[in-house]
């Protein structure tokens, strides 16, 4: 087994790529050899103000516990790390000069250091050690300067002290070039500026009342945070946004330094139940809530860096966070040690080349082909070349979802969306296209000798990229009348309705669905009766029918008679259509309960159907609405909700996700209660 360097997940020896986090783990492949910081045991109190209640995570970097904090009684979640060496009590000048300077050439990011006054009060939430915002002056917008008091700190101060910093020019300007690209004169891509902050200066907080005078110059300040611990801080306290997952504030203790955030329940994509590989429509779903919060980011002159099945999480409303502010940087800043999330990070950066905003593309596109396919992009050889893209086989994906994540997979950034926002344009109309699926059955029952009941299922799809269309018309028509004639009766029924459909269709871009639909029905009517008069023996046929068409999103349900049509999506089971019959008007009327109705003594005679008037119309009702994608919508005749009750029906659509499978099993069902009628069922799933 092979430990994952990253998150210390356990992997196969001949693993290329950690399956939780994305790390690579091929021969000759440098990682992050961090040793790993022993976790704290539960009920350990910190000097921070917290006391720690689990522990619920442990890789090479970091720990993560759940806490208390201990004045409110607040649960939280801490993430640990090792302090800078040079952050250490007692370091020699000979120790400094063999840490490398966080602000120097090969610095991959700018030391950021927060500080407040002396004497302001710790805001309501946070200890006394929790990190603040800098302190400005609202005359001069500058933060005051250091009085030039300082001592060595004691250890103990040294242990557990506030992060502060007189002079921090990297916070100061990071919060400031934020707060200008949110205002209204702000360019749109303006860069900010993550310039490197002069290391702190350790001084003794002073206990008299003398150390904070009139002026508030005395500034108490501690040990630092750390480069990435320090950015998180920072960020937290500047991206306004719901879907980062951000710090609430910092403290250090010892060899440690925690940051502190708030107690939610997150559940990364690589720890997704069912694994990593999803439908279409929640990928899709899922790609456009990371390009807004993406899209957030690069309008702040910032790019995010670290994306991938680690970095992006489901929160309890199954929105989306990122969850790693760690790595956000701006396109002209160096980084020494840039992250490789194999699989996911772009190929310019594993090429040492400049990277800018599209390096955030490449890496959704390749999240998104995870999420599409189950698997990760094989990146080992991205520093020369491009590396193959699979789609076909084994996977099948829309051709436009294909398109779209290869444009975001190109090897030369110039050839991808040209920013974050057209990217998720591209989705968005993606999301928004319902594709249909369905499956039709019929079957002759238990008890019948013939099945007089006809099913239609007629699907044009024309995929192109010039006038792309989709046309769907499912179709059940119960006959009735016997010697055959019943079967005559829903032949012509169908028949019919299709022809009409398609010459409307045909003839008009912009028709009225369920007006058209009604007239197919109609129509169907019209053709029955002349059928009959030409045929006297068949004078008393006839029969029910219950129709959808869908132009997606769009679709219409027409009906006479008592099969019937039911939607199934997020609130359930829910009847379509409205029964002709004899019973469903005794329940208007409030003569008998719903219940009552399903065993009443008349409950097969029908008040409408195609064929029962001479002359007339047959009195087709119509519906429209709009397909969502996830909607589910059943028609059948009354030989399935004859012995399957809603209920039952509802079931086994929520455990049968495809359509052929639920369809199979509502037959079978009526079957098992009596199957005393032809059982037709058309099952369409919008996905």
């Amino acid at each position: 087994m092979i430990t994952c360097p990253e998150c210390g997940q356990d992997t196969d020896d001949d693993a290329k790529f950690c399956d939780r986090c994305g790390q690579g783990l091929a021969s000759g492949v440098e990682h992050q050899t961090t040793n790993l910081l022993a976790p704290l045991a539960p009920d350990t109190q910190l000097a921070g103000g917290y006391r720690i209640t689990a522990l619920l995570s442990s890789t090479a970097l970091e720990n993560r516990y759940r806490a208390i904090r201990i004045n409110d009684q607040q649960l939280v979640q801490l993430r640990e790390r090792a302090r800078p060496l040079s952050e250490f009590a007692g370091h020699s000048a000979a120790e400094d000069s063999a840490v490398e300077d966080p602000a120097g050439p090969r610095a991959k990011t700018a030391e950021l250091r927060l500080n407040r006054p002396a004497d302001s009060a710790p805001t309501h939430g946070s200890s006394e050690h929790d990190l603040q915002p800098p302190h400005v002056d609202s005359a001069t917008g500058k933060q005051p300067e250091d009085n030039g008091q300082s001592t060595t700190a004691s250890s103990g101060e040294q242990n557990a002290g506030l992060i502060e910093s007189s002079d921090d020019a990297g916070f100061h300007l990071l919060t400031e070039a934020i707060d200008e690209a949110d205002s209204a004169s702000a360019a749109p891509h303006e860069t900010l500026a993550l310039e490197p902050a002069p290391q702190a200066e350790k001084i003794t907080p002073d206990g008299n009342s003398s150390a904070q005078d009139e002026d508030n110059d005395q500034l108490r300040r501690g040990d630092d945070l750390g480069d990435v611990f320090g950015r998180v801080l920072a960020l937290s306290m500047t991206l306004n946004h719901p879907a980062f997952q951000k710090a609430i504030g910092g403290f250090v203790e010892g060899g440690r330094a925690y940051l502190v955030y708030p107690d939610e329940e997150l559940q990364p994509l690589s720890r997704r139940s069912g694994g990593l590989r999803m439908e279409e429509s929640e990928a899709l779903h899922l790609a456009i809530q990371i390009c807004q919060a993406v899209s957030f980011i690069h309008r702040r002159g910032l790019r995010v860096n670290d994306i991938c099945p680690d970095s992006v999480a489901y929160g309890a409303d199954h929105r989306v966070k990122l969850t790693s502010l760690d790595y956000i940087s701006n396109d002209d800043e160096l980084q020494s040690e840039p992250i490789f999330n194999d699989g996911y990070t772009a190929p310019e950066i594993y090429r040492g080349k400049k990277a800018d905003k599209r390096a955030d593309i490449f890496s959704i596109g390749a999240l998104l082909y995870s999420c599409i396919t189950g698997e990760r992009l094989d990146s080992e050889s991205w520093r020369e070349e491009a590396g193959p893209i699979r789609f076909y086989p084994p996977h099948v994906v829309t051709p436009a979802l294909e398109r779209a994540i290869r444009r975001a997979l190109q090897f030369d950034p110039a050839a991808r969306w040209p920013n974050v926002d057209a990217f998720k344009n591209e989705l968005v109309k993606l999301a928004s296209t319902v594709c249909v699926q369905a499956a039709a059955l019929t079957d002759v029952g238990r008890v019948r000798e013939h099945n007089e009941d006809s099913v239609l299922a007629f699907e044009c799809r024309h995929d192109s990229l010039v006038s792309p269309r989709q046309t769907f018309l499912y179709a059940i028509a119960d006959g009735m009348g016997g010697a055959e004639a019943g079967e005559v009766a829903s032949a012509i029924a169908i028949q019919t309705i299709q022809d009409y459909v398609e010459e409307k269709l045909a003839g008009s871009a912009n028709v009225e669905l369920s007006a058209t639909l009604q007239e197919a029905l109609e129509q169907a009517n019209s053709k029955i009766v002349a059928y009959q008069a030409s045929h006297p023996d068949t004078r008393n046929m006839g029969s029910t029918a219950v129709a959808a068409l869908i132009v997606p999103p769009q679709a219409a349900i027409a009906w006479v008679g008592d099969s019937r049509a039911y939607i199934f999506d997020g609130r359930g089971l829910r009847q379509l259509s409205k029964d002709h019959s004899l019973v469903q008007r005794l329940i208007e009327i409030g003569q008998i309960s719903p219940e009552e109705a399903r065993h009443h003594e008349h409950k097969n005679v029908i008040t409408r159907s195609l064929g029962a008037r001479a002359t007339g119309p047959a009195g087709a009702e119509s519906i429209s609405m709009r397909l969502r994608r996830g909607d589910r919508l059943l028609l059948c005749s009354d030989g399935l909700t004859t012995h399957v009750e809603d209920g039952q029906i509802e079931e086994i659509l929520r455990r049968n996700s495809d359509s052929e499978s639920a369809a199979l099993e509502l037959v079978v069902a009526a079957n098992a209660g009596g199957g005393t009628d032809n059982i037709s069922v058309v099952v369409v799933t919008a996905h």
